[in-house]
């Protein structure tokens, strides 16, 4: 081992008497480096917290390209602070990095446990960050995981989804990414009735209720077109059981969920106090009686 440390100019018999004699200065550059790290942590919660306030609700696409340059920007300043650091401790120590980092016996250890992948997901999380895939608070989808992005920095994208779990995936490893909530989303609702209800009667009843939605004081912000029934107001689908209507409406990012909820709910009320009838899945059973005579 120190004959192999030695190879690379590495004595750890001078490293003990570096830090001996230089001590001070090492524990004041380590010292210093937390208390950096520390206080950038601090100014990105301020800077968080100023972007937040400061920027309206209905620019969200503004708050979350400064959230996420915010995080960005804040991650690279801790890496170049941590590697200057890094280098300064060692030349107190005297210890010479570069041919510790250009020995091949090293890089290659190096390349062996992942620098690769790791340069990969660098240069993957920069066509990200430049090509604007997503931002922080987006809602996304890559693979079989999907959630809200809680984090994004060069290295790796951390999401967390609906039932509260956390997955951090590594940027190289995002090939087909689905951005659900960029500059605007659909909310998208198929409505089934039963096929003795009259289609017009049903389209006069749904106009109504799109009325009361874009006239709702809760839910009109989150609207940005009117809720329509797709085909010019045709029908979608002849099922096996039901006469289908799909709506659609043009809405604010991440609301599409809560729109179509709010339709469906909407639905269900105005229908009852019409008659008109939702179909639901019903069995006849016909028990034989063999004592039954003809």
């Amino acid at each position: 081992m120190n004959e192999n440390l030695k190879n690379f100019g590495i004595n750890s018999q001078n490293i003990v008497i570096n830090f001996k004699t230089n001590w001070i200065p090492v524990t004041i550059v380590f010292l210093s480096l937390l208390i950096l790290l520390l206080v950038i942590r601090i100014i990105l919660r301020k800077v968080k917290k100023v972007i937040d306030d400061k920027i309206p609700d209905n620019k969200t696409e503004i708050k979350k390209k400064s959230f996420t340059f915010t995080n960005v920007a804040g991650n690279l300043i801790i890496v170049f602070i941590t590697l200057a650091a890094i280098l300064i401790i060692s030349q107190q120590l005297g210890i010479n990095l570069i041919p510790v980092l250009t020995g091949a016996g090293i890089l290659g250890i190096v390349i062996g446990f992942g620098a690769q992948n790791l340069i990969k997901d660098i240069i993957n999380g920069m066509f990200i960050l430049f090509e604007q895939w997503f931002q922080i608070n987006d809602i996304i989808a890559v693979g079989d995981k999907a959630g809200v992005v809680e984090k994004f920095n060069l290295r790796v994208t951390v999401i967390r989804d609906l039932n509260g779990k956390v997955h951090y995936i590594p940027n190289g490893q995002i090939n087909i990414l689905s951005n659900l909530s960029q500059e605007w989303a659909n909310a998208v609702v198929d409505i089934g009735v039963h096929y003795k209800e009259n289609t017009d009667k049903v389209i006069k009843v749904l106009e109504e209720i799109f009325d009361d939605l874009v006239n709702d004081v809760k839910y009109k912000d989150l609207i940005l077109e009117r809720p329509e029934i797709l085909g010019d107001n045709g029908v979608d689908d002849l099922s096996n059981s039901s006469v289908i209507f799909k709506i659609i409406c043009k809405v604010k990012p991440s609301n599409q969920w809560t729109i179509e909820r709010q339709l469906r709910k909407k639905i269900k009320d105005k229908f009852d106090e019409a008659g008109i009838e939702i179909p639901y899945p019903s069995r006849n059973i016909y028990i034989k009686d063999n004592n039954d005579t003809i």
